[in-house]
């Protein structure tokens, strides 16, 4: 997306503060805007991640999201009730994966809450399988928690072929439900 379709709205200092949303998208109180949130390349296997420009606590609210509903997943949606997704490209769809998130989705308000404290500078994350029944593309995790799952999946299916190669490479005891990274 250009930026010449990013909106533009007055910031509390009198300087710009620039939706991440269309102008399609009608603006509401609380959408991310570029005051509190960056897009960065994060340097690793994980490509384009959002960056937080302002801290959060935990249990504050980071973001009200926004988007077209569709009745597919893409890697561009977030799953909002069995048959429907909410596509949106400009902002979840840069939320990283972490098996210990800082970034919480309330699907029902649609919202984003701080898991944990959030500091200014920190990458935001969701575990993608708290949102989707069955994941778009499959992946190996690498967000280095120490509860990483390895290995990750929508919520209702279990690892492809080429999961459960790689688990069977690279975790001890994953077929026990017990997992340890090797």
């Amino acid at each position: 997306m250009s930026d010449a379709n990013i909106p533009v709205n007055e910031g509390q200092n009198g300087g710009s503060v620039t939706s991440f949303y269309p102008e399609s998208i009608p603006p509401e109180p609380g959408h991310p805007t570029t005051a509190n949130f960056e897009v960065v390349n994060t340097g690793d296997e994980r490509g384009k991640g959002l960056r937080a420009r302002v801290a959060f606590r935990r249990g504050e609210r980071v973001a009200r999201l926004s988007g077209v509903v569709v009745n597919r997943s893409s890697l561009d949606t977030i799953q909002i009730s069995a048959t429907l997704h909410m596509h949106d490209r400009w902002f979840c769809r840069l939320l990283l994966h972490s098996c210990e998130p800082n970034v919480v989705i309330d699907t029902a308000a649609m919202e984003a809450w701080a898991a944990r404290d959030i500091q200014a500078g920190d990458h935001l994350s969701i575990d993608y399988a708290a949102t989707e029944d069955v994941l778009g593309r499959q992946f190996a995790c690498h967000c280095g928690s120490t509860r990483c799952r390895g290995w990750m999946t929508g919520r209702r299916e279990g690892p492809n072929e080429e999961g459960r190669a790689w688990l069977a490479k690279n975790v001890v005891g994953h077929s026990s439900g017990r997992s340890e990274k090797r």
